[in-house]
């Protein structure tokens, strides 16, 4: 009981912490996308309104009536719709078969009318929104109001990119992979069975095709994924693995893939404002670098700490699931084992840290230092097998 309080206060600090350093970056990538993304959008603003003025010198029913653009925008709108989509029934009148080219005179004057109606809601909308920009930029700071746009727009492609690039590490780790239901049915019913006990969806089971020996699980709820690879499986007893399955199976149940995701977004954001060609010679391109890349091992430091966190659950997790806290011990001290010996596919550090892997990289350097995703093996096993004494114990 009271190592499971300890754990608790263990877990919750590393958040807090954790937290910090993530919440510092978010803050600081914001201000500076923002700032970039606001001085694009004076840039775009000028332009934009060049387009307006000279759009004002073009011939418009606005400019020769009294009816406003914001009228004629939609009437225009409007029967254009009308004349493509109303087709089948126009076409009764003429001897056309398609709107264009035009054939016969009532095809002629369809398409004049067609024609002249695009024409009229593009001059006519371009005139219409800016006279509604006009009206926001007077009620409102129009510096500030650009400013905000700008930043906004900046934030948003930067958000989008960064979830594309998540589900590109997602889907650079289920390759070559295949479903275990043909070819190891019993690690899928072994999953799905710890799943029923966690309270979780049962996961897709795949079988990685590598001599490589790892786990791990990718997404939550329905769209969860457990892989296990060849060598895991050849390197295991049952017990072993059914102890590692639970391990990931606990994972799901703690949505921690869900929530590193989330806490890799700042980090992937930075690193996707570096430069990855930068001029040698050029002491902007250094200095560009140098910024995103500090910012991006400072946010790196906090990630780790939060997934050091959560393996920690997982083993826990594992541990009650099975009832066999050394089941586990084992297996990592066996796993440790196979993957001291250096290996030519090691993953990068940002896909180890959305895998949650069973293991850290064998890179030295993304499994120990401040940036490593794991607690040492060896301590994980102590604790587990203090665990196990103390099931004993009882």
């Amino acid at each position: 009981m009271a190592l499971g309080l300890r754990l608790r206060f263990s877990l919750l600090f590393r958040t807090v912490f954790a937290l910090c350093i993530l919440g510092t970056l978010t803050l600081l990538l914001g201000i500076i996308i923002s700032i970039f993304g606001a001085f694009f959008g004076f840039i775009v603003w000028g332009w934009l309104f060049r387009i307006y003025e000279f759009v004002l010198t073009m011939p418009r029913v606005s400019a020769v009536t009294p009816i406003p653009s914001t009228v004629v925008a939609p009437v225009a709108l409007l029967a254009l719709v009308g004349i493509v989509y109303g087709w089948e029934h126009l076409a009764r009148y003429t001897s056309a078969d398609t709107l264009l080219p035009p054939t016969d005179p009532a095809s002629v004057g369809l398409s004049v009318v067609a024609l002249g109606s695009l024409y009229l809601l593009i001059v006519e909308g371009i005139v219409a929104i800016g006279v509604a920009l006009s009206v926001a930029l007077s009620a409102l700071d129009g510096l500030l109001l650009v400013f905000l746009a700008g930043a906004l727009l900046a934030i948003a492609g930067t958000i989008g990119e960064v979830r594309l690039e998540i589900g590109r590490l997602r889907e650079t780790l289920l390759d070559e992979s295949v479903l275990a239901e043909g070819s190891y049915p019993e690690i899928e019913r072994t999953t799905h069975r710890l799943a029923q006990l966690a309270d979780v969806p049962p996961p897709e089971v795949r079988i990685a095709e590598t001599d490589r020996p790892e786990s791990f699980t990718i997404g939550t709820g329905s769209e969860a994924v457990v892989v296990v690879s060849r060598g895991l499986i050849d390197a295991l007893d049952e017990a072993e693995l059914e102890a590692v399955l639970a391990h990931e199976v606990s994972h799901l149940a703690n949505r921690d893939s869900r929530i590193m995701g989330a806490v890799l977004a700042p980090v992937l954001a930075a690193d996707d404002w570096i430069d990855q060609n930068p001029d040698d010679y050029d002491v902007g391109d250094w200095l560009w670098n140098a910024l995103f890349r500090g910012l991006k091992w400072y946010g790196q430091s906090g990630v780790a700490v939060f997934s050091r966190g959560r393996e920690l659950g997982a083993d826990s997790g594992a541990a009650a699931l099975t009832g066999s806290p050394a089941a586990l011990a084992s297996a990592l001290q066996r796993l440790d084992e196979k993957r001291r010996t250096p290996e030519t596919d090691l993953r990068e550090w940002e896909s180890s840290a959305a895998a949650l892997d069973i293991l850290p990289p064998s890179e030295r350097e993304a499994a120990t230092g401040p940036y490593r995703t794991h607690p040492p093996t060896e301590a994980r096993i102590e604790r587990l097998r203090r665990l196990a004494a103390n099931a004993e114990g009882e």
